[in-house]
């Protein structure tokens, strides 16, 4: 869901924290900024500094990487747009279970590495901490009771859910009145000596057919922002409609034997994702992240693999806008490893 909102409150947002009318945390990302075509004009000393500073830079590199087939396109000829690009979002230390994630499942036709360059810590005062609990308490409630009528019927009749926590709006809007009249929440922005900053879960891609399996299984049981269910689900992973909270791993697990590589990173640290490793991220603090796509060729067929299922998806499937062109990267890199060839050759001639 996109919403509008100018840079300055954004951006108060980010180190001030912004909440709903009930004291529920709004989460915002502000994606792709800027776009890549005018990343190295708009900040040119950033740019050069984050390409100075990306590790493995034989794949990395998205201007010269030996081993990058993305720089393989001639100049003057139209690229895929690979970055970098900047990530800025709110986060909060503790998993809320609804819309707190910024970055839900999904996986990349490409390679990719990202940076955590900044982090904010936003803290929650009383007042709205006891507006949280209390509404987690009536989510829990709702789980439950929606487990039970799960249970009892069909997967074929699953839809029409009546979504618990809303029939709860009024008593919920009556405890949190007093807590909405006391004002601001006493919140700072200084910078947190602790630089952990998100949580990561990615996936291998042997484990593909398993995790969609216990998203297509469980996807009436998942629930966002608003506490409304997944209305349809295209492709469990590109539709970018699942975060699997802590609860889903471990019934994961137990069910499919599938766990994630989870881990937090650090303010300077870099996480390399291959091309087609489903992978999601929850923000424990605001962060800014600057991220890169390359192409390696060690996943080239996983590249084209994945382009052919995008392909396939509905026109009008969000996954549908990326276009990597792979074919059109192999052949110029065949060209100039060829080029290449024959002038070594002629050298040692």
């Amino acid at each position: 869901m996109q919403v509008e909102i100018n840079t300055r409150m954004f951006f108060k947002g980010y180190t001030e924290g912004r909440r709903y009318f009930n004291l529920w945390p709004e989460m915002l990302k502000l994606k792709d900024w800027p776009p890549s075509d005018k990343f190295e004009d708009l900040l040119p000393r950033h740019c050069d500094e984050f390409i100075s500073a990306l590790p493995f830079q034989e794949y990395s590199d998205p201007k010269a990487g030996l081993l990058n087939l993305a720089v393989k396109f001639p100049h003057g000829l139209l690229k895929p747009d690979l970055g970098p690009k900047t990530y800025i979002a709110y986060g909060m230390k503790e998993e809320l279970g609804r819309g707190d994630s910024v970055t839900k499942l999904h996986c990349d036709m490409s390679d990719a590495v990202n940076i955590l360059t900044h982090v904010a810590e936003v803290e929650v005062n009383e007042e709205q901490s006891f507006a949280i609990e209390r509404l987690k308490e009536l989510h829990n409630e709702q789980d439950r009771k929606e487990q039970v009528a799960q249970n009892n019927r069909s997967n074929h009749n699953s839809g029409g859910i009546t979504c618990e926590a809303e029939k709860h709006s009024a008593e919920t809007e009556r405890r949190v009145e007093i807590l909405e009249e006391s004002g601001c929440m006493g919140l700072h922005s200084e910078q947190p000596e602790d630089t952990i900053g998100a949580l990561w879960d990615i996936f291998r891609r042997e484990d593909v057919p398993k995790l969609e399996e216990y998203l297509w299984k469980h996807s009436t049981e998942f629930r966002h922002t608003y506490c409304c269910p997944v209305k349809q689900v295209i492709h469990p992973i590109h539709d970018q409609c699942f975060y699997l909270t802590l609860e889903h791993k471990k019934r994961l697990k137990e069910e499919f034997g599938v766990e994630a590589w989870t881990f937090e990173q650090k303010v300077g640290e870099a996480v390399f994702i291959p091309a087609g490793c489903p992978h999601q991220v929850r923000n424990l603090k605001s962060c800014t992240k600057v991220a890169v796509d390359f192409v390696s060729p060690e996943n080239v067929s996983e590249c084209l693999r994945l382009t052919e299922e995008f392909r396939q998806l509905p026109k009008n499937h969000r996954a549908r806008e990326d276009k990597l062109e792979i074919k059109k990267m192999m052949v110029y890199a065949m060209e100039e490893a060829v080029r290449d060839l024959e002038e070594l050759t002629m050298m040692k001639a």
